[in-house]
């Protein structure tokens, strides 16, 4: 069994406590958004070098923060073709999108034409691929994500009323697409409408209602707080997750969660963010289409008495994802490159929180309680 080291990102919107409380570790006051565990360029993992017996937490330690010896994760495997991350919002991110494999390598090689470097701050396409993106919740998880029917939303805005009832007219007599590219058009007229929607959401109680008046006071005078009444509200519950394909507009609001995507740093942000943003590019990648159900839920593969294996359908993903929840002894058995993930309980040689590489045909025997999160290639299905 070879033990991965992850790499942490302490970005502003993170949790203080989950990451921490994962890896049994106290926290230190900073703000713990995300471990990485890939070989992505933004953070790349590496093998950890110790006894897998080991029992002392420093030396079995997932994040690469500790020294000590190491290889390289890549050096290993090769480039892989997903990331798996674990990540805590305790604050809200940006409301997104991402792009499809063609406009990915269209927006790649046109800013390398115009000589914007990959480190910069304004880059939107860093590398040509597409980011297929699965969220698995550990715990009830909240985000906006795909458009509702817009019935349901012509409903919710006439009950809002004010500056939201021109916007349900507008969605009557329209589609989403003409809508969403009304509220993004930046003129006169529209600054003073989305100014009477907020103040007409201060005074209704619905859940969407209340995230635009959150929204707003921390993004005031953003078309993406509005914006975001278009949106499905989604709680998940553990083991529930967010399937996001190219195009889906979305933004998660908290909770924690395990994500494995594409090998890819594209994002496409319109708002709810102090980052660069790009409404004319947000406004061609989005896909304004309704998605009634947007909740992915796992689906029985195999069952015995000392293990249960569920699988998401993530079509044209260069993922799969599966959860395995074993109660005994059970023996995994990888067909191609595969990270595994403790997310809950433990097992005698893989703990809560960290994260064992098998590659093709490789297989390890767990004995314990635990809920484990396995990644790998698309090709084994």
């Amino acid at each position: 069994m070879k033990l991965v080291r992850g790499v942490l990102q302490h970005y502003s919107w993170g949790d203080k406590q989950a990451i921490p409380h994962l890896l049994n570790l106290e926290p230190d006051g900073r703000p713990w958004a995300e471990l990485w565990f890939g070989t992505h360029l933004g953070g790349s993992s590496k093998m950890l070098d110790v006894d897998e017996h080991a029992s002392v937490p420093h030396s079995r330690s997932s994040v690469d923060e500790t020294g000590g010896q190491s290889t390289p994760l890549i050096s290993t495997s090769g480039e892989l073709p997903f990331l798996l991350k674990v990540l805590a919002a305790a604050e809200p991110l940006s409301l997104q999108a991402h792009p499809s494999l063609e406009q990915a390598k269209n927006g790649y090689a046109r800013e390398n034409r115009l000589g914007v470097p990959v480190s910069n701050s304004r880059r939107i396409y860093r590398d040509p691929f597409s980011k297929p993106e699965l969220l698995c919740a550990l715990g009830p998880f909240e985000a906006f994500c795909g458009f509702r029917e817009p019935t349901i939303s012509v409903d919710l805005l006439h009950s809002i009323g004010g500056g939201a009832s021109v916007l349900a007219r507008l969605l009557t007599d329209h589609d989403l697409d003409h809508l969403l590219h009304y509220i993004f058009s930046g003129t006169e007229e529209i600054r003073i409408l989305l100014t009477d929607v907020v103040e007409a959401c201060a005074q209704h109680d619905s859940p969407h209602a209340v995230w635009v008046t959150r929204l707003n006071t921390r993004y005031p005078n953003d078309p993406a707080v509005v914006a975001s009444l278009l949106l499905n509200h989604v709680i998940l519950s553990a083991g529930e997750a967010l399937y996001l394909d190219p195009g889906n507009l979305h933004a998660y609001l908290s909770g924690t969660g395990v994500e494995v995507m594409g090998s890819s740093d594209n994002v496409v942000r319109c708002g709810l963010t102090n980052k660069h943003v790009d409404i004319k590019e947000l406004l061609a990648t989005v896909i304004a289409r309704p998605l009634p159900d947007p909740v992915l839920r796992p689906i029985p593969v195999r069952r015995t008495d000392t293990g249960h294996l569920w699988r998401y359908e993530t079509p044209h993903a260069p993922f799969q994802l599966s959860i395995h929840q074993i109660n005994g002894t059970e023996t995994l058995r990888s067909q191609t490159r595969e990270l595994i993930l403790c997310g809950v309980g433990r097992t005698d040689r893989l703990h809560r929180g960290e994260v064992c590489y098998l590659g093709p045909d490789e297989e390890i025997t767990l004995t314990g309680k635990a809920t484990l999160f396995r990644v790998n290639e698309a090709s084994s299905q």
